[in-house]
């Protein structure tokens, strides 16, 4: 089954869920912001002309189509001579939908009288120079050029003005940059494909670089860096990772003995995740690749449970001790991470949600199976054999927590930390975790100082539920950009607004078509036009298409006549997709009127602004304030479980404080060295939740046992939490020799958790529950804690001193006893007050039994008295 399972790879299921956001997540997509890669070809001299930038790109567009036709959809940057006679005969045709007021007031102008003279001596010009063959026929088409007004328009669909054309190539105004933009054909995720065709696409450039001298060519797009950043992560990976498993296999085999011991590890974990995989297939279909790749690092988690019952093992090979001693802190271990991780389907957002089902599924899988089969599987000697305790061993060997000063180092960390916690900030920004290689950086640089404001624009996407819908709002929005680019407020824009109408806005600039074009205008027109250019030899008849189309009644057209005209590439900016059309415009802001200009247009109807930086202050925040009560709905989750196995308040309690110490020094120590949260790395902080979780119940029970029976497996315990510790080091802390920042940001935060986790587990936990514990029983006195208080200060009489002392009673408190002996005390109530009246002092005797540390009031005393 969980091969079956389909992964899902979009960015956007991280995004939390909500009415704004879930309009976002379908814009995004529907609407394909494939970063184009822009090709810059530079003249690298003085000499150079034009012509040698025209040449050079014709070579480089020839070789793409012959070497990269899979990896390339297609090539924007040149408009063939075919494409110019096609744009103009399709305004012509249509005219009267790519005109606005201020070109009527420039028609009415240009039908003045001396207007109408100037404009036929120059078209008279026109065709009896060289020229005239190609110009003749646009003429005696359009000889007032109404046709230019609307071609006006198409220059719309690219921001700014800082370009034109030359033997049908884009360049610059200075005529030195030439630039071409390539569609790669696979989106950026598919990194494999992409770097294959970013290989060959170098191939291409340094070849013609090397044939011609005075140009080169210079190219840049998101790709490159989706490329370097999936490339550095298998590079970080394979040197960081590799190194750091082979010491750890040794280590392991080392410790215990064998040599597949790995294998057993790692068994119950992957079962675990197999199952977990499974799971969500059932029950969803499908999972966030995302979530895999997050959860196969919390897998560490499970990891931990085989280490906890190979040791046990390893130091007590009795069977029946093994499920006494790791058991019930396993499954309290595996129930409260599980509880912790499932607190994550309360953020709203499908990968983390995914992620939450994932972690807790494996978890518990894997804790339940490590408990059947790792006795199977380790062979552990039938007869004893004396070995020298390892590094390991002496290292969990020492009392951490009798050491003042290593406590008083902890809780002066913790007061420190307490300043400065809330201080930790969140980084919104993703490309503060991109891998950002210098050559790459240069080139953006270089491509943005050619392009300029065309490299730098944001997005507005406009949309409804049919493309119609989405083509009106688009309008609308057309004539406020339109306003605002007058007043200077934007430097410009590129839209479709003037170009592809809906159908009611045709149907008006039709109806105004008409309105102008008065039966006395037209018959003013003819009039005019006859007269006029009789004097320089034109017929009568030389005009007869001018008259036929302001006296023709146009009809709308479709969309599937807009895309006919090929060289509109009216994809980039349309799309649609069942129940959701889309329309894309960018703009150029001003940078000091940004903000403004971006929060009057998010308030506008079916308009989303995609500003990628803004988009993830705003969505990543959203995020953030998600964990923040996240870890509110952990803590209450696990106390909740923690009473359930305990079924003391005062235990769960002491077992979730160093948990939350933890935490405050962890984001102390952040604070300090100037560490932030990111999108990754918060995720993974509930790794270290749970570690820290695991390390607690464990030092919890260890006190528990020497408390209750008087048998010190604190060290054992304490050598399953330092393979714990070093295993997770070894993984993810390797990390921290990665150049890829996010890799480094993870294993940072988890350097600081674990190290913090396991500080204050073996020092200032140890140091409550032998204080609290520990010394007391020593004494033969009941531990120190709200309850032995309470009994203490309240006998009512001597007669119930026996009854309510605390050595009798209350020592029972904690132990798995407590119960039955409560229920002792309870139905004997009388006769063991009988027996108090009759004693003057009471002797005490303390032993252990198999039902715990027992009092027993002395016989012979008893006795005596009878």
């Amino acid at each position: 089954m969980a091969s079956k399972i389909t992964l899902e790879e979009d960015i956007t299921s991280l995004i939390p869920e909500g009415a704004q956001q879930d309009v976002l997540k379908k814009v995004l997509d529907q609407t394909e912001f494939s970063d184009k890669i822009i090709v810059t070809i530079s003249a690298t001299s003085e000499e150079a002309s034009p012509e040698e930038l025209t040449k050079y790109a014709q070579q480089f567009i020839d070789n793409i189509n012959s070497d990269l036709p899979e990896y390339v959809k297609n090539i924007q940057g040149k408009v063939p001579e075919e494409g110019i006679l096609e744009i103009y005969d399709f305004v012509y045709t249509n005219l009267p939908l790519f005109l606005n007021d201020s070109d009527y007031e420039a028609i009415n102008n240009r039908l003045q009288l001396d207007s109408i003279q100037q404009r036929l001596k120059s078209d008279y010009k026109s065709i009896i120079s060289p020229t005239g063959l190609v110009t003749k026929d646009f003429i005696f088409k359009d000889p007032l050029s109404f046709t230019n007004l609307g071609l006006k328009k198409l220059e719309e669909l690219q921001v700014g003005d800082d370009f034109k054309l030359y033997n049908s190539f884009l360049l610059t105004k200075d005529e030195k940059h030439l630039l071409l933009f390539l569609s790669p054909t696979f989106p950026a995720s598919e990194t494999d494909k992409n770097a294959v065709f970013i290989e060959k696409l170098k191939e291409i450039q340094s070849s013609l670089n090397s044939d011609n001298a005075s140009v080169n060519s210079q190219f840049f797009g998101g790709i490159l860096y989706s490329v370097a950043n999936a490339n550095q992560i298998k590079k970080d990976i394979k040197l960081t990772l590799g190194f750091a498993s082979g010491v750890l296999l040794l280590l392991l085999i080392f410790y215990y003995r064998r040599i597949y011991i790995p294998i057993i590890l790692f068994i119950p974990s992957i079962i675990g995740g197999i199952t977990a995989i499974a799971v969500l297939f059932v029950f969803k279909g499908s999972i966030s690749a995302i979530s895999v790749g997050i959860g196969a690092i919390l897998l560490g988690i499970s990891l931990d449970y085989a280490l906890h019952i190979l040791t046990h093992y390893k130091n007590n090979n009795d069977l029946s001790h093994l499920y006494k001693d790791v058991t019930v802190p396993i499954l309290m271990s595996s129930c409260t991470t599980a509880v912790a991780f499932l607190c994550l389907l309360f953020v709203k957002s499908e990968a983390l949600n995914d992620l939450g089902i994932f972690a807790a599924v494996s978890v518990m899988v894997a804790s339940v199976i490590a408990l059947i089969l790792i006795p199977i599987l380790y062979k552990v000697p039938k007869e004893k054999v004396a070995t020298k305790d390892t590094f390991i061993d002496k290292i969990a060997g020492v009392a951490y927590h009798k050491k003042p000063y290593l406590v008083l180092a902890i809780l002066g960390l913790f007061v420190f930390s307490l300043f400065h916690f809330t201080k930790v900030q969140f980084n919104n920004d993703l490309s503060a975790i991109n891998f950002e290689p210098y050559e790459i950086k240069q080139a953006e640089s270089e491509v943005q100082e050619i392009v300029g404001n065309a490299a730098k624009s944001i997005y507005l996407v406009t949309y409804g539920n049919s493309t119609d819908e989405a083509l009106e709002v688009n309008n609308e929005l057309y004539e406020k950009l339109n306003v605002l680019k007058s007043s200077g407020q934007i430097e410009g824009f590129s839209s479709i607004g003037g170009v592809v109408l809906s159908t009611n806005t045709q149907l008006e600039k039709i109806k105004k078509w008409k309105e102008f074009w008065t039966p006395e205008r037209q018959e003013y027109l003819e009039a005019t036009l006859i007269k006029e250019s009789s004097e320089f030899g034109f017929r009568a008849e030389s005009f007869e298409n001018l008259y036929d189309q302001i006296s023709k009644d146009f009809d709308p057209i479709y969309l599937e006549d807009y895309r006919n005209t090929k060289t509109l590439y009216l994809d980039d900016f349309l799309a649609s997709k069942q129940d959701l059309a889309t329309v894309t415009t960018s703009i150029n802001l001003n940078s000091e009127s940004s903000l403004e200009i971006i929060s009057a247009l998010k308030e506008t109807k079916n308009v989303v602004v995609i500003d990628r930086k803004q988009l993830n202050q705003s969505f990543l925040g959203n995020l953030k304030n998600d964990f923040n009560q996240l870890i509110s709905y952990s803590i209450v989750a696990v106390f909740m479980i923690l009473l359930i196995f305990y079924r003391s308040f005062t235990l769960s309690f002491l077992t979730l404080l160093p948990i939350g110490i933890t935490w405050v020094i962890a984001l102390g120590m952040m604070a300090f060295f100037n560490i932030e949260f990111n999108i990754l790395n918060i995720i993974i902080s509930t790794f270290i939740f749970g570690l820290g979780l695991d390390y607690s119940i464990f030092i919890t029970n260890a006190f528990l046992k020497e408390y209750e029976f008087g048998i010190k497996v604190l060290k054992t315990y304490r050598t399953s939490i330092l393979l714990s510790v070093i295993t997770t080091l070894l993984g993810i802390g390797a990390l921290f020799f990665a150049k890829h920042p996010a890799l480094r940001s993870i294993s940072i935060v988890s350097i600081i958790g674990v190290f913090s986790a396991v500080s204050v587990a073996f020092i200032l936990q140890g140091a409550i529950f032998d204080f609290l514990f520990i010394r007391p029983r020593k004494k033969g006195l009941a531990p120190y804690t709200a309850l032995g208080f309470t009994i203490h200060f309240n006998r009512n009489s001597a007669k119930d001193k026996l009854y309510y002392k605390k050595e009798i009673f209350a020592n029972y408190r904690y132990k798995k006893i407590f119960r039955q002996v409560k229920r002792d005390f309870d139905k004997n109530r009388d006769r063991y007050l009988k027996v108090a009246e009759l004693l003057e002092h009471e002797n005490i005797l303390h032993f252990y039994s198999d039902l715990g540390y027992c009092q027993f009031t002395c016989i012979l005393r008893i006795l005596k008295i009878w």
